[in-house]
């Protein structure tokens, strides 16, 4: 089904597992350096602003940009707005149900088609700096808090996370570490923080690094090993229709 309203295409949008009522898609007139965001909102809402392609897909299958081959440019250099309320506004409340949305998203409005693949290669096991320690920035999330989680800027990343599983915080790191990561920490349940660091730290940079801010302020560590990398191949995907 489809919905043309104030020059927006809306669709009817089915989940795996979940529906979406109504959702909208329509490309982010820029004004600069504008912050990407994806949020998961009481009522069943999602919202997505300034999100290019290339992101959904890493955050659909939880991987970082090196592992999402084949995907052609047009998928990072583009940024959409997005929203979206599930069906009945039953709330979005596990990793799994956001991967199955975003997928779902994927699928039905960009024409997105992909297959696996595994290959070695170098990765990180996420692991406690002290076992059985947290950090002074890391605590434990409210049961039923709202998942979010947010990463933005250039010279300073500043990355905010609302009942975000280890899981979740590996995953989410791939991008910035260069590497796959594994959580390794044996922690359960969700987390909250915000930190903030330097993605090259120099003399004249006012923010340690990422390694420095994941032990000081979450009690967290990085350990270089090898292991399998699971690939996402994109066999076709397009630009959506919006009008």
């Amino acid at each position: 089904m489809k919905l043309i309203l104030g020059g927006l295409l809306f669709l009817a949008t089915t989940l795996h597992a979940q529906t979406i009522e109504v959702a909208s898609i329509r490309p982010h007139k820029s004004t600069g350096d504008d912050p990407s965001n994806r949020n998961v909102l009481p009522g069943g809402r999602f919202v997505a602003t300034a999100t290019s392609v290339q992101t959904l897909i890493r955050s659909a299958f939880a991987m970082d940009y090196r592992a999402i081959v084949n995907a052609p440019a047009w998928t990072e250099s583009e940024t959409f707005d997005i929203q979206a309320i599930t069906t009945d506004h039953a709330d979005i409340k596990t990793p799994e149900q956001y991967s199955r949305l975003l997928l779902s998203l994927l699928e039905t409005q960009f024409g997105f088609r992909y297959h696996r693949e595994q290959r070695e290669g170098p990765v990180f096991w996420l692991t406690l700096d002290k076992p059985g320690t947290l950090g002074p920035a890391l605590k434990p999330s409210t049961p039923g808090a709202p998942l979010n989680l947010s990463m933005n800027g250039d010279r300073r990343i500043q990355m905010r996370a609302t009942n975000i599983t280890m899981n979740d915080l590996a995953k989410s790191l791939q991008k910035r570490a260069g590497r796959t990561i594994e959580d390794r920490t044996g922690l359960t349940g969700g987390y909250d923080f915000q930190i903030a660091w330097a993605p090259d730290p120099s003399a004249d940079s006012d923010e340690p690094g990422l390694p420095t801010v994941l032990k000081e302020q979450l009690g967290l560590k990085l350990l270089s090993t090898k292991g399998p990398i699971e690939t996402v191949v994109v066999d076709a995907i397009n630009r959506p229709t919006t009008e």
